[in-house]
């Protein structure tokens, strides 16, 4: 009985595979058959057409870098151009300083010439010559405007380092207490600064000798101007402008780096004038010994000069 059905199987396993094969072979006749046949009637019928020109290779051509800028059409100037254009701002080409009789300075009115001269104090005019007491005079307050901010934290001025990186002894290393010790990272300075002082003091005679003497000094050149008075020429309303300041001192003459010295705080010519780099305005109390020296000519207020011959007198009190 098992053989039998042994048999049954295997007939019926070759049935089954005949029937694959045939159903395969069926399905794979008819697509060559459509495949083949339109193709090979198509060739025979359709007429043969001519052959197309070959058309050349494109080549790559390098283009410039370089941009093709196009002109604008030309557009209708703006009405602020126009006015800059027609009336183009004067240029006015420097002239030398006026110049007055010994002991006397060049009276310089609004218009920015010279007319007349006024004589100077005798403490501005003539000084004695003392170049030492001139040349300390100007190294103290040059230290006196020092701030002496700088300042360094020293080993107990860190932050931590209050344990003890390792035991004292047994470990074959240094013996160390803190880890804020200047030999350590992150330890603190030795001897930096700390609290420093450059401040010199020099008697008051002596402050006021140098300070006459640097005044004399531009005295006897004839680059000390008075101005009669601040006002400017050609100025609408009372506040002056930049350019009106810049064009009074071409009118003037050629000042150079000049410092304009008034009797007391000028807060519309200090706004005009602090555009100008070489235009420094000073009052006569707050005028420095350095600020003398730097500027080759002095512009002086009228009033202030009895200020500054205050403050040229060696005898006078403070």
């Amino acid at each position: 009985m098992a053989d039998k059905e042994k048999d049954t199987k295997k007939k019926a396993i070759a049935s089954a595979r005949e029937r694959r094969t045939a159903t395969t072979s069926a399905a794979r006749a008819p697509t060559k058959g459509k495949a083949t046949a339109p193709a090979t009637a198509k060739a025979k019928v359709a007429p043969k057409r001519a052959p197309r020109p070959k058309t050349p290779a494109r080549r790559a051509v390098a283009r410039p870098a370089t941009r093709v800028v196009r002109p604008r059409a030309a557009e209708a100037p703006r009405p602020r151009e126009e006015e800059k254009r027609a009336e183009p701002r004067p240029k006015i080409a420097p002239q030398p300083l006026p110049t007055a009789p010994s002991g006397h300075a060049p009276l310089i009115g609004p218009d920015g010439k010279a007319s007349g001269s006024v004589e100077l104090p005798a403490a501005l005019a003539t000084a004695a010559p003392r170049r030492g007491v001139l040349f300390q005079a100007l190294i103290a307050s040059l230290a006196n405007a020092r701030q002496a901010t700088s300042a360094t934290k020293n080993r107990s001025r860190v932050a931590g380092g209050g344990a003890k990186p390792w035991r004292q002894k047994g470990t074959g290393r240094a013996r160390q207490g803190s880890t804020r010790s200047p030999q350590w990272r992150h330890g603190g300075v030795v001897f930096g600064p700390n609290g420093r002082r450059y401040e010199q003091r020099m008697p008051a005679k002596m402050r006021r000798a140098a300070f006459a003497e640097a005044i004399a000094g531009h005295a006897a050149n004839g680059r000390i101007l008075v101005i009669d008075d601040l006002r400017f020429d050609g100025v609408e309303g009372d506040r002056p402008r930049t350019r009106d300041i810049a064009g009074w001192l071409a009118r003037v003459g050629d000042t150079g780096r000049a410092v304009l010295v008034t009797a007391e705080r000028e807060e519309r010519v200090g706004i005009a004038a602090a555009n100008l780099k070489r235009v420094d305005l000073r009052t006569a109390g707050t005028l420095r010994l350095a600020d003398v020296l730097r500027a080759e000519t002095m512009l002086v207020h009228r009033p202030a000069l009895e200020v500054l011959a205050a403050r040229a007198t060696v005898g006078a009190q403070s």
